[in-house]
């Protein structure tokens, strides 16, 4: 799954694949951004591709009851095939550039211990496929791969750069282009219990633990 990630330096980031910046997504320096909160996405126009703010989680508008239904932070690839899912994924796509994501393993006393994951060997941003409704959006996620299964069975479907504009193309079958994507390697490490606070927003937080 993706439970948390972060944005940080995003504009300067993204300006190679990205023609306009909508809103104020130049305030946006995030370690520690969890489901619910605003986060920068960028969506394709007709003028070309824009960075702009979506809300992390969609509320389905079938959906009646706020109260009783949990928002869908995530989207399993598996389950594009549904109906809702059918629907937007052939309508509305976009992707969440991210700086490191987080995801938690459990202890044998059951306590959660968070890890950081980014791209081996580089610090390239990388691109999580998404889809929207209105502004709202959840992250697709797969099964995780390798060593990465050792902290949790899901993880973020990861976009290579080489992709991004057969994805974003509505004209192509997203499901078959995502089937094809090869997870890229991803270095992890163990970091502080201060992520598992939504609250917390500072650089240290992707620290390593010291050994």
């Amino acid at each position: 799954m993706c439970g948390r990630f972060a944005q940080t330096n995003i504009i300067k980031a993204t300006s190679d694949i990205v023609k306009t910046v909508i809103g104020k997504v130049d305030s946006i320096d995030n370690f520690n951004i969890s489901p619910g909160q605003e986060a920068a996405v960028i969506k394709k126009y007709s003028n070309g591709r824009a960075l702009e703010l979506g809300h992390w989680s969609i509320f389905p508008s079938w959906a009646k009851d706020k109260e009783g239904f949990r928002p869908l932070h995530n989207t399993r690839l598996e389950s594009l095939v549904k109906p809702y899912f059918k629907k937007l994924i052939s309508k509305n796509r976009l992707l969440v550039p991210c700086s490191y994501f987080y995801e938690w393993s459990k202890s044998e006393e059951n306590k959660k211990i968070p890890y950081c994951f980014k791209l081996k060997d580089n610090n390239d941003l990388m691109y999580f496929a998404g889809v929207f409704e209105n502004n709202q959006f959840s992250i697709i996620t797969r099964e995780a791969d390798g060593e990465n299964s050792k902290i949790h069975h899901r993880q973020p479907l990861i976009i290579n750069k080489s992709k991004i504009n057969d994805y974003l193309n509505l004209k192509n079958n997203a499901q078959e282009i995502l089937q094809s994507i090869k997870p890229p390697d991803l270095n992890f490490y163990q970091i502080g219990l201060e992520i598992n606070n939504p609250k917390n927003n500072f650089k240290e937080l992707i620290n390593p633990l010291p050994n």
